[in-house]
């Protein structure tokens, strides 16, 4: 396993007066991929805001520093977003706001150096959308990268428990998973198989958050 290792002196961080200063620490900083279900994290953070004061733009939500801070002191490789691709449909208003969003969000996942992989979006009889084939490309290459190598540990935000079987697998490999997800709604299921699990709150998602209200 190829690790970085980074040396810190405390006598930076801690008062010259202090009997540790001077000491050095090491931190083994490991390879850290980060899988992001699109469409399960955006109603997750929907009812997080909902705690909030004030409305805010979603669509604005700053993934690069948030996977920053979700993930330190480790390494980020990569952010991965997987989502299903709206199609435009003629004469259908809701389609078009609906497409016209999606490229306006993938065009802020752009310019934070995230990669996206689209399934598809499926319009049912009831008018209603629903994805499909998004939870698998993601186990996919959540196994296929562990099998790579690519990281050490993959951070899964998504609560969709049918995740579960790729969670056991990437972990087979001797890679580890930590579940992020947040109170309402935790999976159960990922929170058993995975090595550690993290619950957001509203107050830590806040800061990557537009400062604007719309």
């Amino acid at each position: 396993m190829t690790e970085i290792l980074v040396l810190i002196y405390l006598k930076q961080l801690i008062s010259p007066l202090s009997r540790f200063a001077g000491t050095a620490v090491f931190i083994f900083m490991k390879k850290v991929f980060i899988f992001i279900d699109g469409s399960n994290f955006y109603f997750k953070l929907r009812d997080l805001t909902s705690k909030l004061d004030g409305k805010y733009n979603l669509i604005d939500f700053d993934f690069r520093k948030f996977a920053e801070w979700l993930i330190r002191p480790n390494e980020l490789l990569e952010i991965r977003y997987y989502l299903g691709a709206i199609r435009r449909e003629r004469n259908n208003s809701k389609s078009e706001q609906l497409y016209a969003d999606q490229q306006k969000l993938i065009g802020k996942l752009q310019q934070q150096n995230i990669i996206i992989t689209l399934g598809q979006l499926i319009k049912h009889p009831d008018k209603t959308y629903h994805e499909k084939g998004v939870d698998v490309r993601l186990a996919v290459e959540m196994i296929k990268f562990a099998r790579e190598n690519k990281y050490d540990i993959a951070y899964l935000v998504s609560s969709d428990t049918d995740l579960v079987a790729a969670v056991e697998e990437v972990r087979a490999f001797g890679k580890k998973v930590q579940y992020v997800g947040i109170p309402k709604g935790q999976s159960y299921g990922l929170s058993s198989v995975a090595d550690d699990v993290r619950l957001l709150r509203s107050e830590e998602i806040e800061q990557f958050l537009p400062k604007s209200l719309v």
